[in-house]
């Protein structure tokens, strides 16, 4: 059972933070709490999945974790390493972090720099890409790619006037700016129209 309960928490963990990625991308993802409620649970399911692990894999034992984790790093690529069973918690911290930016300063959140954004994308990605594609085989391994799949299409950058933008504080707003440059709009677009005794360009 407890070995069940390890794969169905790290799973449903990471299918969590996707939908919290999808729900985010929405109009006015900030004051909306169905994206905070995912990712909360989320984080709470991939904290209830370290636990398990450590207690049914580890004997809660950090030394046989790194062992371990060197094993499986071996393993794949040859090289004996442990190192990954660090980057594994400072995933669980940076997790923790998003969690509590969003929740106790939403505004602050969506509006980040471009840099932060970027970089906490990368971290996620490069995390669930080895964690739920590289290190796992059989079926498991496509479910990970269909997480990976529903991450990069909920942060694919939006069209500037497309109803998912939001706005500057929109989570699209950064990445959509620098690909879709935002042209002045005119007055027959605005509906100002042109007065009596305009001239007419050209």
């Amino acid at each position: 059972m407890g070995e069940l309960l390890t794969r169905v928490t790290i799973w449903l963990a990471l299918g969590l933070y996707a939908a919290a990625q999808v729900a985010r991308r929405r109009r006015a993802a900030a004051t909306s709490g169905a994206g905070l409620w995912l990712l909360t649970s989320g984080w709470g399911l991939y904290i209830a999945h370290v636990l398990l692990a450590f207690d049914v894999h580890y004997d809660w034992s950090h030394a046989t974790a790194y062992a371990e984790t060197a094993t499986q790093t071996e393993a794949l690529t040859g090289w004996r390493w442990g190192g990954g069973l660090y980057v594994n918690y400072l995933f669980s911290a940076v997790w923790g972090i998003e969690l509590c930016w969003w929740r106790w300063t939403p505004e602050s959140y969506e509006r980040r720099a471009h840099w932060a954004e970027l970089a906490m994308r990368a971290f996620f990605l490069f995390m669930i890409v080895n964690g739920a594609v590289v290190f796992v085989s059989g079926p498991q391994q496509w479910l990970g790619v269909l997480i990976v799949a529903v991450l990069l299409v909920a942060w694919r950058p939006c069209p500037p006037h497309s109803r998912e933008h939001g706005g500057p504080e929109g989570p699209c707003y950064r990445l959509a700016r620098a690909r879709w440059p935002v042209r002045p709009r005119t007055r027959l677009e605005t509906g100002s129209g042109i007065r009596s005794g305009d001239r007419y360009p050209g």
